[in-house]
């Protein structure tokens, strides 16, 4: 039932949003679809495969209407992703991104069942460096650099 009630929300939502993209200001465009265009796509878009994705869990409830249902437990992969992606999050301006990233997937890797110390170290590195260099160089993405000495460091990476 709960599935039901999060789909009837999110096309709600996403209805008030695309009734606020109606009012978005069209006198000096250009374009024939004008600067509303995009945003109303995607919003119909998102309201379609909303729609879709709801009948699909109707139909599967329906299927299942003798079953009963029970949330899964808690399992400590679930508890420690939580938990690791929050301690990022209150991390990454303190420590950086780059040092932050490469704990995180650290932890992730190892809570996921990756067995070799070398490999998770390795792809934590590889991953964290290549997400850096990819967004703090190239897509010049203004990344948390840390406090102090980090952030010192941090000048000569990204």
């Amino acid at each position: 039932m709960g599935e039901i009630v999060f789909h009837v929300l999110l096309i709600g939502a996403i209805g008030y949003f695309f009734k606020e993209s109606l009012f978005i200001d069209t006198a000096r465009a250009s374009d024939p679809i004008g600067p509303a265009g995009f945003p109303q796509g995607i919003l119909i878009l998102a309201i379609l495969l909303a729609l879709f994705s709801l009948f699909q869990t109707i139909r599967k409830r329906k299927k299942s209407t003798g079953e009963q249902h029970r949330p899964p437990e808690l399992s400590k992969e679930f508890v420690g992703l939580l938990v690791s992606i929050a301690a990022f999050v209150l991390a990454v301006d303190i420590i950086g991104f780059l040092i932050a990233c490469f704990l995180l997937l650290l932890v992730l890797l190892l809570l996921l069942g990756e067995k070799k110390v070398g490999k998770v170290v390795g792809l934590s590195a590889v991953i964290s460096i290549s997400f850096t260099l990819l967004f703090g160089n190239l897509l010049s993405v203004p990344l948390p650099r840390g406090v102090e000495a980090l952030k010192t460091l941090s000048y000569y990476i990204y």
